[in-house]
């Protein structure tokens, strides 16, 4: 930790040459505890937003994210002009963060001593005693949220919003969505790719930013009685994406509520129903969503990819050795027949890492 935080620490000198050890500290505080300090409300914090970015001054030509370690980055409002992702988007990120990062006191500690020993050795200009004084009085006051330096504002006019550096990695995603819920009352996504790939973690993320439906693929699995030696030998044909296309995708482009019963694979027997009110946005999420059947009806289709290392580490992590060899022999060979023969990933908008 320490010698990433020491880059960091030089990283921010370098980019911002007139902070002060008030804007140092800021930056640690981040690093630790991320945003949840400023989080009042979600509509608290979205009507701030706006206002911020309605008042905007600064001119600084600057990136869109900004790193702070830790999976934290800054979100310079002054760069979302040249992108499609709305504040309202933005003020969920934020809030999802607020919400996810909690941190830890005795880590904060340690990093100011970082600080402080990077001052000692010169790899920052400022005086190692008025840093100690600043930090003990600091800690006197039980180390309370920082904000920045006049010096700091005056020089730079920060406008940003601390956020997980996931909403970087995504951001071609959250871009795209962001269009397509502009344009139109609904929109439907699909997210294929192999197992552990990530597919359910992102449905559920992009559920907490957009309260969107969520349909996984694994409630429409085939029951035994349609499971012929011809059926199976088909690419995806070990799912039952007739019943998925006829009680779910068919429904959602009515706009209107509607139910289905997911599949229960231990009793072999349907489930009692789901009810399904209409959102503008509906994910379809799971290995062989992009099934020809189904294909057509989305607007959006994401295929996550994944290193088989990686992706083994997952199953086991996840399922234990025993499934992992089954895995191994059946499931993955089944959902690569289906990805290879229908040429799933290339017919994708969009192939990300999750």
């Amino acid at each position: 930790m320490a010698a990433d935080l020491v880059c960091l620490l030089q990283a921010q000198y370098q980019l911002y040459p007139q902070l002060q050890i008030q804007d140092m500290v800021k930056l640690l505080y981040q690093n630790e505890f991320g945003p949840g300090h400023m989080l009042a409300s979600k509509g608290d914090s979205l009507l701030r937003l706006q206002e911020e970015y309605r008042d905007m001054q600064s001119q600084r030509n600057s990136p869109l994210f900004e790193d702070i370690g830790n999976g934290l980055c800054r979100l310079h409002l002054n760069a979302l002009r040249d992108t499609d992702i709305s504040l309202a988007t933005v003020n969920n990120f934020f809030v999802y963060s607020a919400n996810t990062i909690v941190g830890d006191r005795v880590k904060f500690q340690e990093k100011l001593a970082v600080l402080i020993d990077c001052c000692k050795k010169e790899i920052l200009p400022f005086a190692v005693e008025e840093v100690v004084a600043w930090i003990e009085s600091y800690r006197q006051h039980r180390y309370p949220a920082v904000g920045h330096s006049n010096v700091f504002r005056e020089a730079y006019s920060p406008s940003y919003r601390v956020v997980m550096a996931v909403f970087r990695e995504l951001l071609p995603l959250f871009s795209r969505l962001d269009t397509l819920l502009g344009s139109q009352e609904r929109v439907t996504v699909a997210i294929d790719g192999p197992s552990s790939a990530g597919k359910s973690s992102l449905a559920k993320l992009l559920h907490a930013i957009y309260d969107c439906n969520i349909f996984h693929m694994d409630d429409f699995f085939l029951p035994a009685s349609l499971k012929t030696q011809e059926r199976l030998g088909t690419p995806g044909g070990n799912v039952h994406y007739e019943r998925c296309s006829q009680e779910v995708v068919a429904k959602l482009s009515q706009g209107l509520p509607f139910s289905y019963r997911p599949f229960n694979c231990s009793s072999q027997n349907l489930a009692p129903e789901i009810l399904v009110s209409p959102k503008p946005l509906n994910i379809i999420e799971g290995a062989y969503s992009l099934h020809p059947t189904l294909a057509e009806a989305y607007d959006l289709k994401v295929f996550l990819e994944i290193d088989s290392n990686e992706q083994n580490q997952r199953i086991l992590k996840r399922n234990g050795e025993e499934l992992l060899q089954i895995f191994l022999s059946h499931w993955i060979p089944l959902e690569t027949h289906y990805f290879q023969a229908l040429n799933i990933k290339e017919q994708c908008d969009l192939v990300l890492q999750f």
